[in-house]
């Protein structure tokens, strides 16, 4: 976007903004904005490089409506349609996954976490490398998701970085020993609720607190009475690095106007501002 510094200097800036799997959910597309439009951009400059890139947040443009460029700005789209059961598309609130991210600074950690934590740095996490974060993390984005209803399991297919998680209802037990990047999940219905159990996971992190072999995932998914929401709750433990339970949960929104686009997480665009 071309535009001035405040001594008048003539820059090129490079706004980056939350992903189309995120921007779309709150109504922006391809229509939003129109090539060579004069628009007014709320953002936070790189300090670093703040002439060449920044954080966007929000674009006004001249009649005076606004283009979100972040989750948090995003309005909430909703339905007139309800569900009478789970399976279907939903779409976890905007604020949900705010209230998520701000609560992962005040989980306590085992002394190994807090090492490890404080090690981390945005250039190691998985979702630079087009892998997605695992439950309960990856059902905060505020992105489309399927729940889909088999004989012998539950699929839930998102659209954040293509993640897609198998909750098995037959009974069976969690494996010995193979583990898996989103985790083994087993499930049951509780009426309209999915009562779902996680554990076998990899090693991975969560906005850079580790988890590992001992991380184990309880979660409920309840249909709303208006049949337009779901709550989600969940309870995580992994003694290794967390010093104790941590809990919470989101609201979804039904969603039956949104499909799967199953756009390919692009790895060079992933790590365009790691610089």
């Amino acid at each position: 976007m071309a535009t001035h510094t405040p001594t008048g200097e003539a820059i090129t800036l490079e706004i980056e903004g939350a992903s189309p799997s995120v921007l779309r959910t709150g109504g922006y597309s391809s229509r939003s904005l129109t090539a060579g439009e004069q628009v007014t951009v709320v953002v936070s400059p790189s300090k670093r490089f703040p002439k060449d890139s920044a954080c966007g947040y929000e674009i006004v443009k001249a009649d005076g409506s606004s283009v979100p460029l972040v989750s948090a700005r995003m309005k909430p789209q909703l339905t007139s349609q309800a569900a009478t059961t789970l399976i279907g598309t939903w779409v976890p609130t905007a604020d949900s996954f705010a209230k998520f991210t701000r609560t992962l600074n005040s989980w306590a950690l085992t002394d190994k976490g807090r090492e490890l934590k404080s090690k981390f740095t945005v250039a190691q996490s998985g979702q630079v490398k087009c892998v997605p974060v695992s439950a309960p993390m990856l059902m905060m984005y505020p992105v489309v998701m399927v729940f889909e209803k088999a004989a012998d399991h539950v699929g839930i297919k998102t659209e954040w970085l293509g993640g897609e998680r198998t909750v098995y209802t037959d009974a069976r037990k969690h494996p010995a020993t193979e583990r898996f990047q989103q985790g083994h999940s087993v499930g049951h219905w509780e009426g309209d609720e999915l009562v779902v159990d996680t554990t076998n996971f990899t090693d991975q992190e969560t906005g850079g607190i580790p988890s590992g072999i001992q991380r184990h995932l309880t979660e409920r998914f309840t249909l709303g009475k208006d049949g337009k929401s779901m709550s989600y709750s969940y309870v995580l433990q992994d003694a290794e690095f967390l010093a104790g339970a941590v809990s919470g949960g989101a609201e979804m929104s039904y969603r039956p106007d949104m499909q799967l686009a199953e756009v390919e997480c692009d790895q060079a665009l992933a790590q365009r501002f790691l610089r």
